[in-house]
C-alpha cells in the first residue's frame, strides 16, 4: 500500500510537471503577414541600392577599399535571401511592383538571382582583398545583375510629376 501511494504521488508530480511545462512552453510566433513580406523585400531593395552606392563610392576613392567589406557582406547576404522573399502567396498583394513573371518563369528568376549572388560574392571578395580594380568591376557587375532582373521582373515606377 505504501509503495502504491509513492508511485501514485510520483505519477501525480510528473503529470503536474508536464502540464506546467506545456503551459510555459513558448508559443510559436505567427507567420508574417503577406504585406509584411512585401514591405520587407521593398525595404531591402532600397537598402541594397543605398549599400551598392556606398560601395561604389568606396571604389571611386584612391585609398583602401577594405572598408567596403562590411556593406558588401550585407549585400551578399541579401542576395542569398532574395528568392525566399518572393513566395507565391505574395503574388497578388497590393503595392508590389513585382511582375507575375517571377512566379511563372521561376527558372529564369532563379538564374537571375544566382547571377546577383555571384556578383555580390565577387564584390565581397574584392573588398576583403583590398582589390581596388576588382571592386570597381564587381560594382558594375552587381549593378548589371540588379538591372537584368528589374528589367524583366519589376514594374517600372510611375513617372515623377513635373516640378
Amino acid at each position: 500500500m505504501k509503495v502504491a501511494r509513492i508511485v501514485a504521488g510520483v505519477a501525480l508530480l510528473i503529470a503536474a510537471w508536464g502540464v506546467q511545462a506545456k503551459v510555459r512552453a513558448p508559443l510559436a510566433p505567427p507567420a508574417p503577414a503577406l504585406q509584411d513580406i512585401v514591405n520587407a523585400r521593398q525595404a531591402a531593395m532600397v537598402m541594397s541600392a543605398v549599400t551598392l552606392g556606398a560601395v561604389r563610392g568606396a571604389a571611386a576613392k584612391p585609398d583602401s577599399v577594405k572598408g567596403a567589406a562590411f556593406p558588401a557582406r550585407g549585400l551578399a547576404k541579401w542576395a542569398s535571401a532574395l528568392p525566399a522573399m518572393f513566395p507565391a502567396s505574395t503574388r497578388n498583394v497590393s503595392g508590389t511592383r513585382a511582375k507575375p513573371a517571377i512566379w511563372t518563369n521561376q527558372s529564369d528568376f532563379d538564374a537571375k538571382s544566382g547571377a546577383f549572388v555571384a556578383a555580390t560574392t565577387a564584390l565581397l571578395a574584392a573588398a576583403q582583398a583590398d582589390d581596388h580594380a576588382g571592386l570597381a568591376a564587381a560594382v558594375e557587375s552587381t549593378a548589371a545583375a540588379c538591372k537584368a532582373c528589374h528589367d524583366v521582373y519589376q514594374v517600372p515606377p510611375p513617372p515623377k510629376p513635373a516640378s
